[in-house]
């Protein structure tokens, strides 16, 4: 399926994924006299805010998790680099010391950030792309990848590389990484592909993607990663794709859907949340749960990895052991759900699902924002936040939301207070505190009706430790 090339890759430490993806098509050879190539930045940095590029003392990019520079084409030679942080309060912070970034001729220096917030590392990933213009390139084979071990897991990995849609039976690892390393390049055929990677000498699936398209001219690499998110001490093993002209976070086919339910239905004091199986026969996921609280996070495997599963749910009154409400949910693997309710049990129920982005970002505190108002679910509400103490009408406000949606805000650590208003009338609807945020508190906060319906309307509180 392939032949080893050769490497070069500039290491210092990682804990990464990523997929380098740059078509010939979108790429010029330098001539003798006219020697360049390219640079792209890269943030991988799992727990940090966007960062700015600073290049040669100019701004170049700002880059959040996940997310890299366009390719540029630039005169071969060293370019002076620095990083900045950008916080809640709009002013960067310096993330790392100086450093440099080297472009050779026909080469691609791609420089990824990764590691820890307090304490960035880098690592260079440079790829000769000469073969890809070179005339004599071995008709057998079109592009050129690699692979490499990023993630800090304490094991060592296996990789394979498989066509689309196969398995791991009688199959063999095409390489074996230990933490930091990474395989030669090789040269491979054009096609549909599907990687797997597994704990080395295990049958234990930690990542797999399938239907990744490898074209004539690319030059991939392929990386694994992990990140924290709230709640959780264990990594989210994840594959990122950097493309000439961006990033793209890859679908982990390995992973469970993640799903949790929040109670906001008036007039009914505690829910029952069921699944229904595929046999007919029901799973009790959420007993017992109280107005004003969200559940536990409940595991689903997807069947069909590539369109999704449609799951049913229903919803049941647990004093009074009656169905209220019935509803559907589209899950994907290694999506992460919300399902927001609200209503009124005695007549109408509203239910709908937010993806929620439940990362952890450590220089800072991150909230999760909901309307769930149904007294007034024709009108967005406008939320405002300022320090403890401080006059919300010196204040625009910083978040709007419509009926059902969800917004997501960052701040720093501290005491606030919150004000939500009406977006049509103006009128003042809750005034709440949040005292003691502080780095890396992921919060959940959904305003909804009082539990006896109507106003005053309430603030659920939920800190995702």
């Amino acid at each position: 399926m392939f032949k080893k090339k050769f490497k070069t890759v500039f290491f210092n430490t990682i804990i990464t994924a990523l997929a380098l993806n740059l078509c010939a098509c979108d790429l010029s050879s330098s001539s003798d006299t006219d020697a360049k190539g390219y640079y792209q930045f890269v943030n991988l940095v799992p727990q940090s805010p966007a960062i700015e590029v600073v290049l040669e003392d100019e701004s170049l990019d700002e880059l959040a998790y996940g997310d890299a520079s366009a390719i540029d084409y630039v005169s071969k030679g060293s370019y002076d680099l620095a990083f900045n942080q950008i916080l809640p309060n709009s002013q960067n912070d310096e993330f790392t010391s100086s450093d440099s970034v080297n472009v050779s001729k026909n080469k691609i220096s791609t420089y990824v950030m990764y590691g820890d917030s307090d304490a960035p590392s880098s690592i260079t990933f440079q790829t000769d792309i000469s073969d890809l213009f070179d005339d004599d390139f071995d008709d057998d084979y079109d592009a050129i990848i690699q692979f490499a071990n990023l993630a800090d897991l304490n094991t060592d990995i296996d990789v394979y590389l498989l066509a689309e849609g196969e398995d791991l039976l009688n199959k063999v690892a095409d390489f074996t990484l230990p933490y930091s390393d990474d395989s030669d390049e090789v040269e491979v055929e054009k096609g549909v592909y599907k990687i797997i990677v597994t704990e080395s000498g295990t049958d234990t699936i930690l990542a797999s993607s399938d239907s990744i398209t490898i074209s004539t001219g690319d030059a991939i690499i392929f990386a694994f990663t992990g990140y924290l998110v709230a709640g959780s001490d264990e990594l989210i093993n994840a594959i990122v794709e950097i493309e000439t002209d961006g990033a793209r976070l890859l679908t982990n086919e390995a992973q469970s859907a993640n799903v949790r339910f929040t109670h906001g239905i008036s007039n009914s004091n505690y829910l029952d949340v069921y699944l229904t199986g595929t046999d007919g026969d029901a799973t009790l996921l959420a007993s017992t749960l109280e107005f004003d609280t969200i559940s536990d996070t409940f595991n689903i495997d997807i069947d069909d990895v590539d369109e999704g599963d449609t799951r049913y749910f229903y919803l049941v009154d647990n004093d009074t052991s009656e169905k209220i409400d019935t509803f559907t949910l589209n899950l994907q693997p290694s999506s992460r759900l919300l399902v927001l309710t609200a209503g009124d049990s005695a007549s109408s129920i509203t239910v709908n699902d937010n993806e929620e982005d439940l990362r952890v970002i450590s220089t800072h505190a991150k909230l999760l924002i909901n309307h769930s108002i149904d007294d007034i679910k024709s009108n967005a509400i406008e939320v405002v936040i300022v320090s403890d103490g401080g006059n919300p009408d010196s204040y625009t406000p910083q978040v709007e939301l419509s009926y059902m949606s969800n917004e997501q805000y960052e701040l720093e650590s501290g005491d606030y207070d919150i004000y939500i208003y009406n977006a049509s009338s103006g009128e003042l609807i809750i005034e709440t505190s949040l005292r003691g945020v502080d780095e890396g508190d992921v919060i959940d906060l959904i305003a909804t009706d009082y539990a006896y319906g109507g106003s005053p309307y309430q603030l659920q509180t939920y800190f995702n430790y």
